[in-house]
């Protein structure tokens, strides 16, 4: 008698026992049929396809139309989909599309601007009322919407952008922000009182400069009520002394990133730093950019010394650096980068540096495992000492210069690094060149 032998659509087992009369046979399948996955695989691989690309893929098989739109999670409606829709018929196609995509649970609106604004509150009244797992919608705060946008209030956790003359005062009525980027600190106080109306965020980015008096006193405001900040992103002009004590006092803050504008009457920088550093015991993560007037890059120059980044042996937990150098600087500055032993990522950007710094990159960066360089000139001698990360991963290396650097030079450098899976280096001259290796 055969066995019978259950068998999902994965499998390619078959049951032949020569009796012809066995009515369970197994489904074979092409070896390029999607059918041959189960339920749960294709459902995973479609989760991470755009919306485009669903409604592309619903008629490639029976499977994929049981998968393709309760798969989709996350949805972006941006310029680009509005565009293809048309104006008579924006809510009846977006209502077919929330029905067949009843599981979405976040929509991402950011991207809208210009004329299609106004149907943003018809749209996500239509997701509302059709996806009941619906939890986060991440949008801006436009002027010609505000007072309709307040009827989602409950489900709104990020805000990338507040239009002048939009409503600030919604702000007080979306008690799940935890994401807030603006252009001006003003941006989140009340226009006639001046109550800050954004509480208790979990990252926050300015994209201007803090410059005054005024600023830091708003700055220490917003510090305030904001002290469990994890991420954060600041661009501060000259004054690093004042507003680096107000930084200083979120302590909850793993990840921050600082745009710095250098002036000629500033020195102050090595003890600002080292006050984060002390303070903020928690960092893991941080970004420092330096830009500066040319007029003044001779005067910076003799202000920064091999001491002035010092300061980074006061961040004890700091496991991945971006530092960009917009400026030409001693490459001595770069030197306190050999203290930070517990680095995994490290981003460079600086105009000039030496092979010295790498010279014993294996001891001084024992866990690296991404190493971005971007220089004007990268050696041989550098590559060789490259190598020699134990834990290095992935290398992006991008020079004007490599005159006696050769494509087995980089083959040699995988084939030493017993780790690191991919290479990419750009050489931008007048003949650019760009080289990819991946370890098969």
């Amino acid at each position: 008698m055969a066995h019978e032998v259950k068998h999902s659509k994965t499998s390619h087992l078959t049951t032949d026992d020569g009796n012809e009369d066995n009515k369970h046979k197994p489904q074979i399948y092409a070896k390029n049929s999607i059918d041959r996955f189960g339920d749960d695989l294709c459902a995973l691989l479609l989760s991470y396809f755009p919306l485009e690309d669903h409604i592309r893929c619903e008629s490639l098989s029976k499977q994929f139309r049981r998968t393709v739109f309760r798969s989709l999670l996350h949805i972006t409606i941006d310029n680009k989909l509005m565009r293809q829709l048309p104006k008579s018929n924006i809510r009846q196609i977006m209502a077919t599309i929330a029905i067949k995509c009843g599981n979405i649970e976040t929509i991402d609106c950011r991207e809208i601007n210009n004329i299609y604004k106004e149907h943003i509150p018809e749209v996500l009244t239509t997701f509302r009322d059709n996806c009941r797992h619906l939890r986060q919608i991440y949008c801006n705060l436009w002027r010609i919407n505000s007072q309709t946008m307040r009827s989602f209030a409950p489900l709104i956790t990020r805000i990338d952008g507040i239009e002048y003359f939009a409503d600030r005062d919604a702000i007080t009525h979306y008690h799940r922000l935890s994401h807030l980027r603006i252009n001006s600190l003003r941006d989140v106080f009340d226009r006639h009182n001046g109550t800050l109306l954004a509480k208790n965020l979990h990252s926050f980015e300015l994209n201007n400069y803090l410059k005054n008096d005024s600023d830091e006193h708003q700055l220490s405001a917003f510090v305030a009520q904001n002290l469990f900040l994890k991420s954060a992103v600041f661009m501060v002009y000259d004054t690093f002394h004042q507003l680096f004590q107000q930084f200083s006092r979120l302590t909850q803050l793993r990840d921050l990133r600082l745009s710095l504008w250098l002036t000629i009457g500033e020195n102050s920088l090595s003890e600002s730093l080292r006050t984060i550093g002390l303070n903020c015991k928690q960092l893991q993560r941080l970004t420092l950019q330096f830009n500066t007037d040319i007029e003044f890059d001779d005067e910076i120059i003799n202000g920064f010394n091999s001491h002035s980044l010092d300061s980074l042996r006061c961040y004890r937990r700091l496991k991945r650096l971006n530092l960009a150098l917009h400026l030409y600087l001693n490459p001595e500055v770069l030197e306190p980068l050999t203290l930070c032993h517990r680095l995994t990522h490290l981003t460079l950007n600086s105009r000039e540096m030496s092979d010295k710094l790498i010279v014993n990159c294996d001891k001084q960066w024992p866990r690296l495992q991404y190493l971005s360089i971007k220089t004007k000139a990268i050696t041989r001698e550098c590559l060789h000492h490259i190598s020699r990360l134990p834990a290095l991963q992935m290398l992006c290396l991008q020079c004007h210069y490599s005159n006696d650097l050769t494509d087995n030079g980089f083959y040699d450098v995988l084939s030493k690094s017993a780790k690191l899976k991919d290479i990419e280096f750009i050489e931008n001259n007048t003949n650019r060149k760009i080289l990819i290796i991946k370890r098969v």
